[in-house]
């Protein structure tokens, strides 16, 4: 028969080093965060992408500030489902947009509007007039994800979108967007006092601490009561 002794090492032991290793994951997610606003906020130091640049091939870099004027394709509109904001699950418009005088077409992500106000909204909404020919957008550009294995897959007859898909969007309508990024615009009104309609991403990476300090500390606590638990026995023997 195993003794206590060993089968509490069994169990505590392994535990052990399961939580530092979690909080080892954490801290390198803070890093990786970390690093990933640094970069963000360099990009956004930088001028943005103008009509001139898109043409002349310049490197799209996510997270890149964007301003181009052009026009939105007729009816050229996709629904991206399942889209939640504030507890509250919507859609997200997503629209081809092409720039004046050049022969390039890039998808650009107008906005969340609820479902229960979907039609209303969209209709009204400012950015969805596309009889102007020459509006100006502004936007910061965000690179296209691969679709994740749990997402369900798009159902384009009923305009029913769960991920981005440039190519799928392109042979809908018979034309060639940006395979590799899209333009995410500032839906928002400008704040009273702000000068610039370009919103800069923030990573959320504090709780990356909270969680790394939650498991080291269980980890360090459960160290000390296995060795308190080995000495105890040991002055019992004794």
């Amino acid at each position: 028969m195993l003794n206590k002794q060993l089968i509490s090492s069994i169990i505590i032991i392994p535990t052990i080093i399961l939580l530092s290793l979690l909080g080892n994951w954490q801290v390198n997610r803070l890093e990786y965060k970390n690093k990933l606003q640094r970069q963000i906020d360099i990009y956004f130091s930088l001028p943005p992408i103008l009509n001139q640049d898109f043409n002349g091939g310049v490197d799209l870099n996510e997270y890149r500030k964007i301003s181009l004027v052009g026009k939105f394709i007729k009816k050229a509109n996709f629904h991206l489902v399942n889209q939640v904001y504030k507890g509250e699950v919507g859609i997200n418009i997503i629209s081809v947009f092409k720039p004046h005088k050049i022969n390039k077409y890039i998808l650009v992500n107008r906005g969340w509007f609820p479902n229960s106000k979907k039609h209303m909204e969209y209709s009204k909404h400012p950015f969805h007039n596309d009889i102007i020919q020459n509006i100006t957008i502004d936007g910061i550009i965000r690179a296209i994800k691969q679709k994740n294995f749990l997402v369900p897959d798009n159902e384009p007859d009923k305009n029913l979108w769960f991920h981005i898909d440039p190519l799928k969007m392109s042979k809908e309508i018979n034309l060639l967007v940006n395979q590799k990024y899209y333009i995410k615009i500032n839906d928002k009104p400008k704040l009273l006092g702000q000068t610039s309609n370009f919103t800069r991403n923030k990573v959320h990476y504090k709780h990356h601490l909270f969680f790394s300090i939650t498991w080291y500390s269980l980890s360090f606590i459960l160290l000390l009561m296995y060795i308190h638990n080995l000495w105890r026995k040991k002055r019992h023997d004794k």
